[in-house]
């Protein structure tokens, strides 16, 4: 009696410490699997992240350019523009005209943007049939004009072909939007007479 209660009590034993071992084994299984796993997974997924976030980055730089964000239609256009149109000019020869320009726009005039902002000038013929208003030579600014900031530039003025006596307008141009004069900004303007130049 004694040996068959002992018998009974060591198969209990042994089958309860094999399932325990099992359960062991299955949980320390599942969990470094379940490890490795997460660890690459997410390694993998950070991999992913951040060379997608690298490729949207540069396509960000590269197709939408900062200045695009500006509202230029609904923007505050303004300039001041001073110096002198000499009385005398050139016709059929490159004139350069020295004036100073102040951004007093809340936007800044980029010289690498989709729009950007340039010298032009409009002419008419006062004892002449000549005039021009939009197809004429436009002047490049050096660099980038910040709002509140005052540049030189030498205007060039070299489309008008006939001498005699026209009004001439010194104005800036937001390429593929407008001119600064329709926005109500005041343009250098003066009667000069362009004449025959020898070389």
């Amino acid at each position: 009696m004694d040996i068959k209660k002992f018998s009974l009590k060591n198969k209990i034993l042994i089958t309860f410490l094999i399932t325990l071992a099992s359960v062991f084994l299955i949980i320390t299984f599942t969990s470094c699997s379940g490890k490795t796993s997460a660890s690459t997974g997410s390694s993998d997924k950070t991999a992913q992240e951040s060379t997608g976030n690298d490729i949207v980055q540069e396509e960000v730089v590269e197709s939408i350019p900062e200045e695009d964000l500006t509202d230029y239609d609904n923007a505050k256009v303004g300039a001041e523009i001073k110096g002198a149109i000499p009385g005398f000019l050139c016709a059929n020869k490159d004139n350069y005209i020295t004036v100073e320009i102040k951004n007093t726009s809340d936007f800044t005039w980029r010289i690498d943007s989709r729009y950007p902002v340039k010298v032009g000038y409009h002419y008419y013929g006062q004892d002449v049939d000549a005039s021009d208003y939009d197809g004429t030579s436009r002047t490049f600014f050096e660099k980038n004009v910040e709002p509140g900031e005052t540049v030189k530039v030498n205007v060039l003025v070299n489309d008008v072909k006939q001498p005699g006596n026209y009004v001439l307008q010194i104005d800036l141009v937001l390429e593929g939007k407008y001119w600064f004069s329709s926005k109500d900004v005041k343009m250098l303007e003066s009667q000069t007479y362009f004449g025959e130049c020898s070389n």
